[in-house]
C-alpha cells in the first residue's frame, strides 16, 4: 500500500535555543499496545464492552454503544508490516507493542501455535525494520476465562500469568530488548474495582482492589525471576503511569500531606514493592495533578487542554523523572502524548516536553529512550474510538493511515537526536 509523505508541518514550533542534543543509542520510539490496535479477539475486555450492563449505561448517557466497541481495532494484526514502515518515516530506531494472552492461550492450558507463531513473526519484522523491540506482557486485557475464574483478585491468577510469561520468554526472548511485564497497574486497579468503568465492573470494591494490587505486584516479582532465568542480561521493568502531584499551594502543609499522599498510593507504593525487581524504570506521564484540600482534591488552571480536558503541562515531567531517578534506575519514557484530533498542538506539545526531559537528563536522570503515544488513533478503552492520540490519522473504514503534520516535527527529532534551535 502507498503512504503519502510526511506533510509540512502546520503549527507553529517554538525550537529550544541552542540545539538540545540527546545522549547517542537514545531510543526514539512509538507506542502501541496489542489489544488496541489488534482487536478481533475474545478477552475479558470484549466481553465486558458488549455486555448489557455496559451497554445500557452508554446508552443512558446518550452515546453510541457502537463508539465504544473495539472491533478490529487498526487492523495491525495483519498490517503490522505496514506499521513497522511508518516508524521507519518516523525515523524510530525502536517500538514499544504488546502480545495477547488471550490470543495464545484462549482457554485455560490450551496453547494457539498459529498465534505463538504470529507474533514471532510480528517481531522478527520488527527487527528487520531496524526497530529494538519493548514488548508488554500484560497491557491491560486477560482471557476471558482468566475472568471467570474470579480475574486478577484470585491468587491463583498469578500462576496461570507466569505460566505465560515462561512461554513467551521461550519463544520470543532473543527478539526482545526490554520486557514490559505490566502496563499502568494502578489504572485497572482503580477502573475496574473502585470506579466500575472497567472490567470486571465494581464499584468500591476496595478489598478486591488491594488482592488484585499485591497480586500483581507478586506477578511482576515472579516474572522478572522467570524472565532472568532465561535471559541473564534481560532487562525488565513495568510501565507506571506517574502523574506529576503537587500542592496547590506549597505554603499549606496540609495540600503538602495530600500531595504526598496521593504520590505515594497512585505510584510508589508499587514501586516500593518491586524496586528491587527491576532493571529498568517505564514512565507513562500524561497528567499534572495540582493537589487540594477539599474535594474533588484536584484543581487544575488548564490554560491548555488535551481534546479529553487533560491539562497540558510540560514541566511535570521533569518533575517525574527527578523523582523516580532516586530510585537509581535508569528511566524510558514508554508513553508520553495527547488526544488532539486537530493536531493543533501535537508539535509543540513534543517539543516542550523532550525540552523538558533533557533538563531533567541534565540534572542527572537516567533517562534513555522517549516512546510517544500514539504510533496510531486506536481504541481508548472506556473513551472508545472519539481521542485522537496518533501521529498518524486511521480512517477505521478503509484502514489507511494519514500522517498528521506533528509526525514529521517527530521525525525531525529522532533523524537528529536532538531538538534544532532555529
Amino acid at each position: 500500500m502507498d503512504r503519502e509523505s510526511l506533510p509540512n508541518p502546520s503549527v507553529s514550533a517554538v525550537v529550544p535555543a541552542p540545539a538540545l542534543a540527546f545522549p547517542k543509542g537514545f531510543l526514539w520510539g512509538t507506542a502501541v499496545s496489542a489489544y488496541q490496535t489488534e482487536g478481533g479477539v475474545i478477552n475479558d475486555w470484549s466481553e465486558w464492552e458488549k455486555s448489557p450492563a455496559r451497554i445500557a449505561s452508554l446508552k443512558k448517557q446518550g452515546l453510541e454503544p457502537n463508539d465504544f466497541i473495539c472491533g478490529p481495532a487498526c487492523d495491525f494484526y495483519r498490517r503490522y508490516k505496514e506499521d513497522f514502515a511508518l516508524c521507519q518515516k518516523l525515523n524510530n530506531n525502536a517500538i514499544r507493542l504488546g502480545i495477547e494472552w488471550a490470543r495464545i492461550e484462549p482457554a485455560k492450558g490450551v496453547w494457539d501455535v498459529e498465534a505463538i507463531n504470529h507474533y514471532r513473526e510480528v517481531l522478527a519484522a520488527a527487527k528487520e525494520h531496524g526497530l529494538k523491540v519493548v514488548l508488554t506482557l500484560w497491557h491491560w486485557t486477560s482471557p476471558a476465562w482468566i475472568a471467570k475464574d474470579g480475574g486478577w483478585a484470585n491468587k491463583k491468577i498469578v500462576s496461570h500469568f507466569l505460566r505465560f510469561v515462561d512461554l513467551a520468554v521461550k519463544e520470543y526472548g532473543t527478539a526482545v530488548d526490554y520486557w514490559v511485564t505490566l502496563n499502568e497497574p494502578m489504572v485497572p486497579i482503580g477502573w475496574g474495582y473502585i470506579k466500575g468503568c472497567a472490567p470486571p465492573g465494581k464499584k468500591f470494591s476496595f478489598y478486591q482492589a488491594a488482592r488484585v494490587f499485591f497480586n500483581l505486584a507478586r506477578a511482576h516479582n515472579q516474572a522478572y525471576k522467570i524472565i532472568h532465568k532465561h535471559f541473564k542480561d534481560a532487562q525488565v521493568g513495568i510501565a507506571q503511569l506517574t502523574n506529576h502531584f503537587e500542592p496547590a499551594r506549597h505554603w499549606f502543609f496540609v495540600e503538602v500531606f495530600f500531595a504526598r499522599l496521593f504520590r505515594f498510593f497512585h505510584q510508589d507504593f508499587f514501586y516500593f514493592l518491586i524496586k528491587r525487581r527491576l532493571d529498568f524504570i517505564g514512565l507513562n506521564y500524561y497528567h499534572h495533578d495540582r493537589i487540594v484540600w477539599y474535594p474533588p482534591f484536584r484543581r487544575n488552571r488548564n490554560e491548555r487542554q488535551s481534546d479529553l480536558g487533560w491539562e497540558i503541562y510540560p514541566a511535570g515531567i521533569y518533575a517525574v523523572l527527578i523523582n523516580l531517578a532516586r530510585f537509581k534506575k535508569p528511566i524510558i519514557i514508554t508513553e508520553n502524548g495527547l488526544a488532539d484530533s486537530q493536531d493543533r498542538q501535537r508539535g509543540q506539545f513534543i517539543i516542550e516536553h523532550l525540552d523538558n526531559v533533557h533538563q531533567a537528563i541534565s540534572a542527572g536522570a537516567d533517562v534513555r529512550g522517549y516512546f510517544h503515544w500514539s504510533l496510531l488513533d486506536n481504541f481508548e478503552w472506556n473513551k472508545g474510538w472519539a481521542p485522537k492520540f496518533g501521529l498518524y490519522r486511521l480512517d477505521r473504514d478503509t484502514f489507511w493511515r494519514t500522517p498528521r503534520p506533528s509526525a514529521k516535527i517527530y521525525a525531525e527529532i529522532c533523524r537528529n537526536n536532538r531538538l534544532e534551535s532555529k
